[in-house]
């Protein structure tokens, strides 16, 4: 591991892949055994043991990762068969519309114990009482193993309560096949987004015969594709991620337009694999994994894992740094899930057993295997000071973090615009559908009259760094 490595401490009916199926939320199942003769009456009398009621308190784990699938089944059915407090897990896997699932989920009571954060969960969920404070259960002892740092307001904590805390840190990367490169004449990736532009339209130009094109991007849910890609050219080029200023102290969607004309352009170019409209991600890398797709937006803790074990491929693929508009780095990316990894149910009806699997979840144990088998990069000061670096790392250096992939200052939170959610209004804009100045100018107007409702709601304070540097955004913030 590096030095640099080391100083870096989304259709409303989805049928889940389950790795078991449980109905309902945490459920206890009780099993006794029947005497029917007075000598077995005695036996039982004798030994409380074999009569006694076995209780089994089955708590339900929602994910959207599948890239660590066979590693984390396999952990969660060594902790069902070696727990003695009668917990058995129940994990299920979302790769799709996950935060959709789990808002519909949430809202009928019928949500999972604990639930992986996504990216927005906390932010979704936090203010509508549906995450269960942690403190009673974070000994000394348990949070020195998080390091200095590792609990923020507005990261992890909010008035002074404790919802999540740090495990994994991602973020995003551009993935290319090096085959179709050497294949279209193209000596290595693109630096700028024009170039990446050009490069996809070459590729296409060339290889589409074969059933080869340039550019993918999981479009079905706009908000996944964004989250790993326009937002994180959006933030090299110095502008501002999810919408929001923290210099102004306001919502203000004006820098996306260059990043906006450059995807505009990518997607008009010709050089899109067909039906990226209504592509998922897994489709995507399906056919990434095929030989078909030159370049995509990923992210680093997920894509290897993906192309080892779910869609296992023997493309030479390899890691680029994101794009910036004119080859300058002028804001640092940022890195996502750091302060949080898996959250608790305010409502369920086993919060100690649902801690239980939290703290195995964050046991050193899994997370050593975790970052040793390169499903992510673990930020965890008692793992890291002795796991050894993944192969993954050793083979493609890129996915590793930089002095230019920082931690973020939390974006308000309780804030829910009117109408089409931003994403919607960048997809339609990169598609032709809608006028670039008048979209930012509507989503100026409604994000920020959301903003100021939620302040007078007291569901958000208002948040402002007039000194704010998008190349060192957590530094400025605490400034």
């Amino acid at each position: 591991m590096t030095s640099k490595q080391k100083r870096i401490g989304y259709t409303l009916a989805v049928v889940p892949l389950t790795l078991s199926v449980l109905a309902g939320c945490a459920s206890s199942t009780t099993t006794s055994s029947a005497t029917s003769s007075p000598q077995a009456s005695a036996a039982a009398t004798s030994s409380t043991a074999s009569t006694a009621p076995k209780t089994t308190t089955t708590i339900k784990v929602w994910t959207l990762n599948r890239h660590d699938q066979d590693y984390m089944q396999n952990m969660v059915d060594t902790f069902n068969k070696s727990n003695k407090d009668g917990i058995k897990i129940d994990y299920q896997i979302y790769s799709e519309n996950y935060n959709q699932s789990l808002d519909i989920a949430m809202s009928t009571n019928e949500g999972p114990d604990v639930f992986f954060d996504g990216g927005t969960a906390y932010a979704d969920h936090l203010p509508k009482g549906d995450l269960l404070p942690l403190d009673k259960y974070l000994t000394p002892e348990f949070k020195q193993r998080f390091g200095d740092g590792a609990f923020l307001d507005g990261v992890n904590m909010k008035d002074g309560k404790t919802y999540s805390i740090p495990a994994i840190g991602s973020t995003a990367r551009l993935f290319y096949n090096k085959g179709i490169f050497e294949k279209a004449g193209i000596a290595g990736p693109p630096k700028t987004m024009a170039e990446l532009t050009a490069d996809a339209k070459q590729i296409t130009d060339k290889l589409k015969g074969q059933g080869i094109y340039g550019f993918a991007m999981n479009l079905k849910s706009p908000g996944s594709a964004f989250g790993r890609s326009l937002e994180f050219v959006n933030m090299r080029n110095g502008g501002v991620y999810g919408g929001y200023d923290f210099k102004q102290g306001k919502y203000d969607f004006s820098s996306y337009k260059p990043t906006l004309n450059a995807f505009k352009d990518l997607y008009s170019s010709g050089a899109m694999f067909p039906g990226s409209t209504s592509l998922d991600i897994d489709p995507l890398r399906t056919q990434f994994a095929a030989g078909k797709i030159g370049m995509y937006f990923g992210l680093t803790h997920a894509e290897p894992g993906v192309y080892t074990t779910q869609f296992p491929t023997k493309e030479d693929w390899d890691v680029a740094p994101i794009p910036t508009i004119d080859g300058t780095v002028k804001g640092a990316q940022q890195i996502i899930v750091a302060g949080r990894w898996f959250l608790a149910n305010a409502h369920t009806q086993h919060p100690d057993e649902a801690w239980k699997v939290m703290n195995y979840l964050y046991s050193d144990e899994l997370l050593t295997g975790y970052h040793e088998k390169g499903l992510g990069i673990v930020m965890v000061p008692s793992v890291i000071s002795h796991a050894k670096q993944s192969d993954n790392l050793k083979k493609w250096p890129a996915l590793g973090f930089t002095d230019t992939d920082k931690v973020y200052p939390p974006n308000p939170t309780g804030v829910q615009a009117q109408g089409n959610d931003s994403a919607f209004v960048m997809n339609a804009i990169i598609q032709g559908a809608q006028d670039i100045d008048k979209g930012i100018a509507d989503l100026n107007t409604r994000y920020n009259d959301a903003y100021d409702k939620a302040i007078a709601a007291g569901k958000t304070a208002k948040i402002q760094y007039p000194n704010f540097d998008p190349m060192n955004p957590g530094k400025s913030a605490s400034k």
